[in-house]
């Protein structure tokens, strides 16, 4: 009996001991769970990771990328993992297969990046339309092929997401603009732009060589779209007149 006891006291207090572990989560060399608080993440750590370092585009075929030149060098420089791009970039161009679709790679400061896919440059959208693998390198002399006023509207509507101007006519412009220079000719292009882009009013032309015809606050005239004018800029005004026919 008396050797029994201590073998009873030890199995007690092991009991006691796996009973308490698992009621308070025990987490070896750590403590119990329930006090730990979760790991903060300090504020610098996290805006340092957010951090563009650099971004470079890349005009590349679709469903095609490669980790050769030019993809290999331009990421390296970033240090980015330049088969995770190519993976990626290939799958979400892989629906447009052939055809030529920048991307700008955004890289950060942890090595990650994002990318963000851009329309097919408008040269290759026009050499596609006439049946050419490129521009002509004479511009103005030699002509490559030919394309409607319809077929440059066409082009215009897909660039326009990545052209700084906001309305088709300006667009269709610009277009214009790079198919000259790639030897590619408009039909009906010069009877559209008599009609599609009148040009605007110069300053003279509105209000005349002198102030009296400014609208307020620059002259004594009703301000413009029937706004009222500034109080400070009306104070002392002589009356306004009303506008005279140049």
């Amino acid at each position: 009996r008396g050797a029994a006891r201590p073998c009873l006291l030890l199995a007690a207090l092991i009991a006691a001991a796996a009973a308490l572990t698992r009621g308070l989560g025990f987490v070896q060399g750590r403590g119990p769970a329930a006090t730990l608080a979760p790991p903060r993440r300090s504020t610098a750590t996290a805006l340092r990771a957010l951090t563009e370092i650099g971004s470079v585009k890349l005009n590349l075929v679709a469903g095609k990328a490669t980790p050769a030149p030019p993809v290999g060098p331009a990421l390296g420089q970033f240090g980015a993992n330049i088969a995770f791009f190519v993976k990626e970039y290939n799958a979400l161009t892989a629906a447009r297969a052939g055809e030529v679709i920048p991307v700008i790679v955004h890289v950060f400061s942890d090595r990650s990046f994002t990318l963000e896919l851009k329309t097919p440059p408008t040269a290759e959208l026009l050499h596609k339309a006439v049946g050419a693998s490129k521009g002509s390198g004479k511009a103005g002399k030699e002509i490559i092929g030919t394309v409607d006023i319809d077929k440059l509207r066409e082009i215009a509507e897909i660039k326009l997401p990545d052209l700084n101007v906001k309305d088709i006519d300006r667009a269709m412009k610009m277009v214009h603009g790079t198919a000259v220079a790639s030897g590619v000719e408009v039909e009906g292009y010069d009877a559209w732009l008599k009609t599609a882009l009148p040009r605007p009013a110069s300053i003279l032309e509105r209000y005349g060589p002198g102030i009296e015809r400014l609208p307020a606050p620059w002259g004594p005239a009703p301000p413009l779209d029937g706004e009222a004018a500034p109080e400070e800029a009306t104070e002392g005004a002589p009356p306004a007149e009303a506008p005279v026919e140049a």
